[in-house]
């Protein structure tokens, strides 16, 4: 493959390098190549309105690449999705090539949340896959947070800008509450001339993604803003790298990042702003009015921080619990309090919550066992840390007591003790297995103790899993054996068609678990009629039309459907009568003669001549359950006409046995 001009320039810049070169053309084809970058890092497993933010995220992209346009060529990348420390684990599952919707949609389906967020790494990744196609680019990322791989995502930004080709990165910040987190990754939009959005649920996620696929932004009207530092104390201009954030009053989505210097010149809509600037320990913020004749506005900034304090009701607490915390300090509406490591860092899955709901807080603590702090975050201007109290995450004290053997589908009791986290659970999954494999065996440790799990339907080796809600991490496994499951069926061997066949079984009797008849030979989960197991007998309806059939035990389990025991069943024809007289006077009784099986649904009456299986004349029939002897009295209807006298078999189907014209006169 050729290497061109402008993917050497590409390549130069991202090793740091920026050359004075003018871009080549791009190639006829003006539509830019695009690479969406899912994030798939841990935090991603949080909920949004009872649903996890992966799975609307799966759901949007989906949905979102039956509108792009035919002829795009599209890739996709994910990180976080293979090992759960990794800062290396960035992976191109579909490099850029002619739009395969259905490829690019089933790349993402299968992976699940479970490392770190290796922003920078991704974006220098993308970038170089964009870049060698000798095309314009654009990225489309989406991250619910920053860089957790110490990498840093806008000098990398402000690199591709100044690479001269045509590449641009926009970023959806998918729930997202800190501004300053905003402007940790918007700045790679507003660096690189894409666009940034903030959005909350999955109806935002899927319209920013909409917007991505615009051939251009609808045109909008902005004018000159310039802004300026200045030092509160003595009144005079900062000469220095002031970091700025503006962001919209409204909504405080971030609009502008990644802007640096003493005085700094941007364009803006008309609207209300929040501006904040920083310099080292200084910082300040003012509300800004952008109107048709622009704004210019200077910002003071301080050093003196308000006072602030954090005291923990304990300094040592098991991992995931909840910990009461005190604190005091300026109360702004944004600030909160985080667990931070001891060196500053936030955690990868970001554990805080507001100062607004309440004092004392509760704050729920990671499930590594560690030294933490506990920070008091002021939001006013951008985020600064104004007070800290450590603690000691200990060991979570964790027991799970169940029998060390079950047969297969079978009850397991789990009596437990554990944190009891609100998004803490326990389930069970294969020998050696992750948190990934408990294919629908699990509840919340908020239904208590003990709790009852079913059992695999395949005998082997499993594990009890607690797990962490906060950050999926298997707090505790223990060995379970599922053993062979067994059953039996006693049944005759043959019955009459449509009617009730009685069965004594033995077997697990798990709460979906079926006794039925089946067409030999068919599938598992197949069946004509059937009954839940209660008691040590219940009763079947046999099918309607006599043949060879199959009276079957099914174990249901969450890994599907067994046959545990089985019996041939012969089903014979019933003998039918049902004999009347041929004509009766409108409303008068007359005696019907009527013999065959009872089930329940069975019957005999009046239809209309030419009506389906299922008709019939209200107030002309009976069921045969209700019928003494061998005749039963009807009621022949006020309206003369032609009418069919009928022996009516139900089952898996409802067909007329036997029948003898009427005519109502």
């Amino acid at each position: 493959m050729k290497t061109t001009i402008a993917y050497r320039r590409l390549r130069s810049a991202l090793a740091g390098v920026c050359l004075g070169l003018s871009a080549p053309a791009l190639a006829q084809d003006s539509t830019p190549d695009m690479m969406f970058v899912l994030d798939l890092s841990n935090s991603m497993w949080g909920q949004i309105d009872g649903t996890s933010k992966v799975e609307i995220a799966k759901e949007a992209f989906s949905d979102f690449l039956k509108e792009l346009p035919d002829g795009v060529n599209a890739g996709v990348m994910a990180y976080g999705h293979r090992r759960k420390a990794d800062c290396q684990d960035v992976e191109t599952l579909v490099a850029v090539s002619p739009l395969d919707r259905s490829r690019l949609a089933a790349s993402v389906q299968a992976l699940k949340p479970r490392g770190k967020t290796p922003i920078t790494d991704a974006l220098r990744l993308a970038a170089e896959e964009l870049g060698s196609r000798d095309r314009a680019g654009r990225l489309v990322l989406i991250s619910d947070g920053i860089e957790t791989c110490n990498g840093d995502p806008c000098a990398l930004a402000e690199q591709l800008a100044k690479s001269g080709v045509d590449f641009k990165a926009h970023v959806i910040g998918f729930d997202i509450a800190s501004k300053a987190d905003q402007a940790k990754i918007a700045c790679i939009a507003h660096l690189t001339g894409g666009k940034y959005w903030n959005v909350k649920d999955a109806g935002g996620l899927a319209e920013a993604l909409r917007e991505t696929a615009q051939s251009g932004p609808d045109p909008v009207t902005e004018f000159a803003v310039k802004l300026t530092a200045a030092d509160k104390e003595s009144g005079s201009a900062i000469d220095g790298p002031v970091s700025w954030v503006i962001s919209r009053a409204d909504d405080e989505t971030v609009v502008s990042s990644g802007l640096s210097g003493g005085s700094v010149s941007l364009d803006l809509e008309p609207g209300d702003y929040v501006v904040s600037a920083e310099l080292e320990a200084k910082s300040g913020g003012i509300g800004l009015t952008v109107t048709d004749q622009g704004a210019q506005e200077t910002v003071l900034l301080a050093g003196d921080l308000p006072e602030a304090s954090v005291t923990p009701a304990q300094t040592e607490a098991g991992a995931t619990s909840s910990l009461e915390v005190s604190f005091s300090g300026p109360l702004a509406e944004g600030d909160f309090l985080r667990i931070i490591t001891p060196d500053g860092k936030r955690l990868e899955r970001d554990l805080w919550t507001y100062v607004k709901d309440g004092n004392p807080a509760r704050v729920t603590l990671p499930s590594e066992p560690g030294a933490y702090e506990i920070a008091y975050v002021w939001t006013d201007h951008g985020e600064r840390i104004l007070a800290r109290a450590p603690v000691v995450v200990t060991e979570a004290a964790v027991s799970l007591d169940y029998p060390e053997s079950v047969g297969a589908g079978g009850a397991v009791e789990i009596a437990w003790t554990g944190p009891g986290g609100s998004e803490d659970w326990i389930g069970i999954i294969p020998a050696d297995g992750t948190v990934d494999d408990y294919d629908g065996r699990w509840k919340g440790a908020g239904d208590g103790s003990p709790l009852t799990l079913q059992a695999p339907g395949e005998p082997g080796a499993y594990e009890v899993i607690y797990v962490a809600g906060v950050d999926r991490s298997i707090l505790l496994r223990k060995d379970l054996t599922v053993t062979e499951a067994v059953a039996s069926l006693g049944a005759p061997s043959s019955a009459v068609a449509s009617g009730r066949i009685n069965v004594s079984w033995t077997g697990p009797k798990a709460a979906d678990d079926w006794i039925g008849i089946s067409v030999p030979g068919s599938e598992a989960g197949a069946y004509l009629t059937y009954e839940r197991p209660d008691g040590d007998s219940t009763t079947l309806i046999a099918p309607v039309t006599p043949g060879s059939y199959e009276l079957r035990y099914v174990l249901s389990a969450s890994d599907g459907q067994k046959v545990l025991a089985s019996r041939p069943l012969e089903i014979t024809a019933p003998d039918l009568i049902v004999e009347g007289p041929s004509d009766v006077a409108a409303g008068t009784t007359f005696e019907v003669r009527v013999k065959g099986p009872s089930n329940g649904s069975n019957w005999v009456g009046l239809a209309r001549a030419g009506d389906g299986a299922s008709g019939y004349v209200s107030g002309a029939w009976e069921t045969i359950d209700n019928i003494s002897g061998e005749t039963v009295t009807l009621t022949a209807p006020e309206e003369p006409g032609a009418y069919e006298l009928r022996f009516v078999l139900s089952g898996d189907e409802t067909v007329v046995g036997a029948s003898q014209p009427v005519q109502v006169k």
